[in-house]
């Protein structure tokens, strides 16, 4: 893929009407060391420099859709982050 249309946020979210990006620890923490790295740098500068309160929001929460589109509880393995099951997190890798 072109390295400069990975440059383009509004291309990642391609036609989604999505306003969040939600990413599972539990996978982030999977990602190698420089990858985390990086991505600890981003958010950092992110909570420098955006007033996430602005409007009034402390904070928000994630719920869980199937295939169906119906509210489901989370998978387990995806809230555990402290301790990871190996095999789950390689279920998930593309190879």
């Amino acid at each position: 893929m072109d390295e400069e249309y990975r440059k383009d946020l509004q291309l990642w979210f391609g036609l989604t009407h999505a306003s969040f990006c939600v990413m599972p620890r539990v996978f982030m923490e999977a990602m190698p060391p420089e990858w985390q790295e990086k991505m600890a740098q981003l958010l950092f500068e992110y909570s420098d420099t955006i007033k996430t309160d602005v409007c009034g929001v402390h904070s928000c929460f994630v719920t869980a859709k199937d295939g169906n589109n119906r509210f489901m509880r989370m998978p387990e393995d995806i809230l555990n982050y402290r301790h990871p099951r190996r095999e789950f997190i390689e279920s998930f890798l593309k190879k």
